[in-house]
């Protein structure tokens, strides 16, 4: 009876001795599970908090660039809006002889332009980190939308202008003795019976308003009234991200 009661009490030590190792060892393994949830979440965090300030720093950029657009833009846009009204009274034959004789901008109104180049830095940076992010952000989503849009459009149309303009001086480099004369600004009384009689110089004028008054003139103003909103919005986001 003694040795059964000892052989018992031996299988309950083992048998104890094998639990107590188990919950051991299960709570060393518990402990390193939390340990490495514990790492990921810090991890994420960090991440995220990495990507939030790569994000913060592109769309001060974004801000940038638009607050110079929308300067040369603006000063585009006085550019173009003074020829239109010029352009209205040659096509509606409103100018006599005499007030082309007077009419400083009807002699450069299709042989000049204003370069238009949107700056693509920011934007190029704010495309690659939209494309590349997994979570969107819809500020950003939307700006790189707005770019798209206008990019091609202005570049297109304002590229029209540009190629015109250098098309019509080639013409009368090639076809007008008076060409030397203008410029350097000694129109004769031929380059002047051109410009206030001839269907070519009027024809040229109607596709310059075509163009530059009809097409570009309003995407230009469409242009600067969104970058001036995302200018706004841009304001509102990193004041709000420099106040937490």
């Amino acid at each position: 009876m003694i040795r059964f009661f000892k052989g018992q009490k031996l299988k309950a030590l083992r048998s104890n001795s094998a639990v107590k190792y188990l919950l051991y060892a299960v709570g060393e393994i518990a402990l390193v599970v939390v340990g490495i949830l514990i790492a990921l979440a810090i991890n994420n965090k960090n991440e995220v908090a990495k990507t939030q300030n790569q994000l913060e720093g592109i769309l001060k950029n974004v801000r940038y660039d638009l607050e110079l657009d929308t300067l040369r833009v603006g000063q585009a846009i006085k550019y173009y809006e003074s020829r239109e009204e010029v352009v209205k009274k040659i096509l509606n034959k409103e100018y006599s002889k005499e007030d082309y004789k007077t009419c400083i901008l009807c002699g450069s109104l299709v042989t000049t332009y204003v370069p238009i180049s949107l700056n693509d830095k920011g934007y190029n940076q704010l495309k690659g980190f939209v494309e590349n992010s997994k979570q969107k952000d819809s500020l950003a989503v939307g700006i790189v939308q707005m770019y798209n849009g206008f990019f091609t459009l202005i570049g297109e149309i304002s590229g029209n202008v540009k190629e015109n303009t250098f098309q019509t001086l080639e013409l009368w480099r090639d076809t007008q003795p008076w060409f030397a004369d203008i410029m350097t600004n000694t129109p004769s009384p031929a380059y002047l019976n051109y410009i206030s009689e001839s269907t070519d110089y009027r024809n040229r004028v109607a596709y310059f308003n075509i163009i530059a008054c009809q097409n570009l003139l309003p995407l230009l103003r469409m242009y600067k009234e969104n970058a001036a909103e995302t200018i706004d919005k841009l304001n509102s986001r990193l004041e709000e991200v420099s106040q937490k």
